[in-house]
């Protein structure tokens, strides 16, 4: 079955006018899986599906902070439960086996079911599709382009403490994300970028120079590809830091 129920009893839940909460509760409904599985070893229970925050932003088109709330609202009304995972998190809809008997209704005062064709195998299809076999500018098609540039932001925000605060986000710096993604960069990439940049002491100021990388420099193709490939990882896990500081004067694209 392609569809899902959903009982006029919406209209009276409690988030039903919080715009980001009711997209995010929609999207877990129409998300979840319709039969129990497994994945990597962790059981994913019927009513329920694996994701990420940041898989969650590029889906709905919400920013990571959006998502957050959000998520939050429902988990502490009780819609929803998040078993989080050190790579993923497993995300249940409450009460889903009582609503998906007699007729398959969903969205009763909030906690919902439904019917769903997504299974396990599914969304591990899917996700890969989404990061790691888009076709070149895809991104831009599935998703705003201010979302993918709120979420980036966000991400590096969130990940990069050591560094300044990224406040704007200029159209050269939204040229050369793109620049990355149409060349087959995942937002997963830019997520290990910023994890790599805030664990390498070198790029933090721990040089002769006492250089410290910035968001412009990580985002340039070539020191984006550097910093993945472990160049600048600490020493003792094999990186290759004490070559010359580059300059942060670099072109983006």
């Amino acid at each position: 079955m392609d569809y899902v129920k959903i009982s006029r009893k919406i209209l009276e839940w409690e988030w039903y006018t919080d715009i980001n909460t009711k997209v995010l509760f929609l999207h877990i409904l129409l998300k979840a899986n319709w039969k129990p599985g497994r994945f990597q070893g962790t059981d994913v229970p019927r009513g329920s599906f694996v994701t990420s925050q940041q898989n969650l932003a590029l889906e709905t088109g919400l920013t990571l902070k959006n998502v957050r709330t959000a998520l939050k609202h429902l988990e502490n009304t009780g819609e929803v439960a998040v078993n989080r995972h050190p790579k993923f998190s497993v995300i249940t809809i409450k009460n889903y086996d009582k609503y998906q008997s007699g007729g398959s209704q969903v969205a009763v005062n909030g906690q919902s079911s439904g019917s769903q064709v997504a299974t396990i195998e599914e969304g591990k299809k899917e996700r890969k599709e989404e990061y790691n076999k888009s076709p070149k500018g895809d991104y831009e098609s599935r998703t705003p382009e201010s979302s993918i540039y709120a979420t980036i932001r966000e991400l590096y925000n969130s990940v990069c403490g050591s560094y300044p605060r990224l406040v704007k986000m200029s159209d050269a710096r939204k040229k050369a994300i793109n620049a990355r993604l149409k060349t087959g960069y995942t937002l997963d990439d830019f997520r290990k970028l910023f994890e790599k940049a805030e664990a390498s002491d070198f790029l933090k100021g721990a040089n002769k120079r006492n250089w410290s990388a910035t968001f412009d420099w990580m985002i340039c193709d070539s020191n984006m590809a550097k910093v993945l490939d472990g160049n600048y990882d600490p020493k003792d896990q094999g990186g290759m830091n004490d070559e010359p500081e580059p300059t942060n004067s670099v072109q983006l694209w």
